[in-house]
């Protein structure tokens, strides 16, 4: 039998440093010492302490600023691995952006259902603020899309499951950057008409509706881009036709 494979040093150095952040004794922005006094506390060398720096900078748990004021940051970016990973795969043709459609519509929906039936008055409150922002904003295009973007990422809040939600932002996230600029202020407000009626669903605790209304929310989406030259594939509703 093979016996365990010993860490190296870098490894165990980052290991105690992200220890030292979940458990709290390293707080959201607090500044690290710097390398030289990190590798006598350790007993490693800067090279070790700089390899560890490196692998929680792209774990998501520290951030590297460079210049004047900078120096290694505690973060909570912990999402940054999943978001690279999604951003490559994107690049090098692995997946497409039907791909990230068909995945809002694998999460978004049945959390929209979650939301009609977890939703608490808090919640539901910070998700009829953004609709409200939405309504006054119906003039600028930017603005208006930035809103009903907020207002999916707060309905998913709403399911009350942290990993559900940090799945929906990075392939939204992903999908919006992607699209950016394709977008005009008529296919915001056309999604825009769907928030209010997803919002009373979830309201009233109805979850196969508010589950419905979003799906045909996202599709609608699909559909305009469809119509303006994306290529985002075909909505669930041809395939059922065809």
């Amino acid at each position: 039998m093979q016996g365990t494979r010993r860490k190296k040093a870098y490894e165990e150095v980052a290991e105690a440093i992200r220890g030292q952040v979940f458990a709290g004794l390293l707080e959201q922005d607090q500044q690290l010492p710097p390398e030289r006094e990190l590798a006598e506390n350790y007993g490693v060398s800067r090279v070790v302490v700089r390899e560890a720096i490196r692998t929680l900078e792209m774990a998501g748990i520290l951030r590297v600023q460079k210049g004047a004021g900078g120096g290694t940051f505690v973060c909570h970016d912990l999402d940054k691995p999943l978001v690279a990973s999604m951003q490559n795969l994107l690049a090098g043709g692995d997946i497409t952006l039907n791909d990230l459609f068909e995945m809002r519509l694998l999460l978004e929906p049945p959390a929209a259902a979650l939301a009609a039936q977890r939703g608490r008055p808090a919640g539901l409150a910070r998700l009829a603020e953004v609709l409200e922002q939405a309504r006054e904003s119906r003039e600028d295009s930017q603005t208006l899309r930035t809103h009903n973007l907020e207002f999916h990422r707060r309905l998913v809040a709403l399911a009350g499951n942290p990993l559900l939600s940090l799945l929906c932002d990075t392939v939204m996230s992903i999908l919006v950057d992607s699209l950016r600029g394709k977008l005009n202020r008529q296919t915001s407000l056309i999604v825009h008409d769907y928030h209010y009626k997803i919002m009373d669903a979830v309201r009233a605790g109805q979850a196969e509706e508010a589950r419905r209304l979003t799906v045909a929310d996202l599709e609608t989406l699909r559909e305009l881009y469809r119509n303006m030259g994306v290529e985002v594939g075909k909505g669930q509703l041809e395939r059922k036709a065809g």
